[in-house]
């Protein structure tokens, strides 16, 4: 890489931390353990960028103490409740959503989610989860792996 290259790599790099520690993250118990947990490795646009579920924080706060991430079992749950409040992914309706917001949402495939659509319009609302697992053509793993995120 030459000296252009170079100083523009490294310009990108300082101006991508100056963005990153502009970010304030909401009030709350755990603000200041994950502003100074989470920057060891990464900024604060990671955090504020991902839309996880309630189980998905947890795996990845859990791997993050795996790589190295200095937090007790304690501070993992305090962690994991302020990033599923704050940064939490948005329930889907499965009894409103479009097939395409449902394949988005849910990771499903396109028969998957117009099976749910058609499921209703043959026979009303889906009342809980259950009821989302017996749909003809549906995968109940990947609606058990979002189950979080699902309202009815």
């Amino acid at each position: 890489m030459g000296p252009a290259k170079s100083a523009l790599a490294a310009a990108l790099l300082v101006s991508a931390s100056a963005f990153a520690q502009d970010i304030v993250l909401p009030d709350g118990k755990a603000k200041k353990l994950v502003e100074n947990t989470c920057t060891e490795c990464h900024g604060l646009d990671n955090v504020v960028n991902a839309t996880l579920s309630g189980a998905q924080w947890r795996e990845t706060v859990h791997d993050m103490v795996k790589r190295g991430a200095t937090l007790s079992k304690d501070d993992i749950d305090t962690v994991v409740d302020y990033l599923t409040v704050y940064f939490a992914q948005e329930k889907v309706n499965v009894n409103t959503a479009s097939a395409v917001e449902l394949q988005s949402s849910l990771e499903l495939t396109s028969a998957e989610a117009d099976a749910i659509v058609n499921h209703r319009k043959e026979n009303g609302k889906i009342k809980d989860i259950e009821a989302l697992r017996k749909v003809a053509g549906l995968n109940g793993k990947k609606i058990d792996a979002k189950k979080d995120v699902l309202t009815f």
